[in-house]
């Protein structure tokens, strides 16, 4: 019988060799399930040995940045993004805030008791908050993925779908004028998914590289948002699309009033 390590060292090599393996074809060469194969991808995806996706594995063909490296990035164009994100946040919300940067640089504007509770899938949001008192701090339970540094999967999604909050913050890979909404991850785009259901108000923030850039997992169109915020140099092409999208969302270039 081939052991665990033994079967992991011997995935890792086989994406190194072919780019890219699929659970099912997997499970079948080592005589396993796809749920162990599953549970094999996840924790190589953790250890940063491959990049798990829908269905199978990649090679990482790059040093991906950490977490931090990610924050510290356009930090000036996501602090924009931000202080917009923070104005959408009335007295007594409850919010809930997906993981990722600029979401990051969002939370560390609020003032104590402006929000009665946020509400995340981010643990890196939940220690930045940690200093609040008079605002309820609640992590949702799930999955851990490195990759995302957010807990995700099946319990995460089936929490939130047991909410329901005043605001959804939702982070997103890409922002398409025909298609909606979209995610890098398979997992993640249910997350996302399952926010937006569970919110009066929902808000989403872009940066340029993000709009008109596919992305393979559909979260929602764009009528299951209410505000699109953006940067105040966005192309005006693309803005025009984005403001021809019907039924869409009120769209707000960062730094400037109303759209």
């Amino acid at each position: 019988m081939q052991l665990a390590e033994e079967r992991r060292q011997a995935i890792v090599e086989q994406v190194e060799r072919q780019g890219k393996v699929l659970a099912a074809e997997l499970a079948q060469q080592f005589q396993t399930s796809e749920d162990t194969i599953r549970r094999d991808l996840r924790d190589l995806d953790t250890a940063g040995l491959l990049r798990r996706v829908h269905g199978g594995a990649m090679r990482r063909t790059r040093a991906e940045p950490s977490f931090g490296q990610r924050a510290d990035a356009d930090a000036a164009r996501k602090g924009v993004l931000a202080r917009a994100l923070a104005e959408a946040v009335q007295p007594g919300d409850t919010v809930l805030v997906d993981a990722g940067t600029t979401n990051l640089a969002f939370v560390r504007l609020l003032e104590d008791g402006h929000a009665a509770a946020i509400v995340t899938n981010s643990p890196r949001i939940a220690l930045e908050l940690g200093h609040l008192r008079a605002t309820r701090v609640m992590l949702l339970g799930g999955v851990y993925s490195g990759h995302a540094d957010a807990v995700l999967g099946a319990h995460t999604v089936a929490e939130i779908r047991r909410l329901r909050v005043n605001l959804a913050v939702v982070g997103v890979c890409s922002v398409e004028a025909d298609r909606g909404l979209g995610a890098s991850d398979a997992e993640e785009a249910e997350v996302k998914s399952a926010m937006l259901a569970a919110a009066s108000r929902r808000i989403v923030a872009a940066l340029n590289e993000r709009l008109e850039a596919p992305a393979p997992f559909l979260i929602a169109p764009l009528s299951e948002v209410d505000r699109l915020v953006l940067e105040p140099d966005v192309a005006p092409d693309v803005l025009a699309r984005l403001r021809e999208a019907a039924p869409g969302p009120e769209i707000r270039l960062a730094g400037r009033s109303a759209a």
